[in-house]
């Protein structure tokens, strides 16, 4: 079964990659805002070798966090 916002998480991330299948830390800092390599290292944590494919990405940004949600949100 596959997640929810999956294909479009990975037309995005090859879009802005150029069609390149495989991410650096760099690269996906710049996609996703974040600034700190240990930031990114944190939240997407199978990189190899200093990189990630695009499907791999996807499914990260789709999933819920590992640990689940820390604030509960306000209404």
């Amino acid at each position: 079964m596959e997640l929810a916002f999956y294909r479009e998480n990975l037309e995005s991330i090859l879009a802005f990659s150029g069609g390149n299948h495989t991410l650096t830390v760099s690269e996906v800092g710049r996609y996703t805002g974040l600034k700190d390599t240990r930031t990114i290292n944190r939240h997407f944590p199978y990189f190899v070798r200093g990189r990630i494919s695009a499907e791999t990405l996807a499914k990260c940004l789709c999933a819920p966090p590992p640990k689940g949600m820390k604030k509960k949100a306000r209404v």
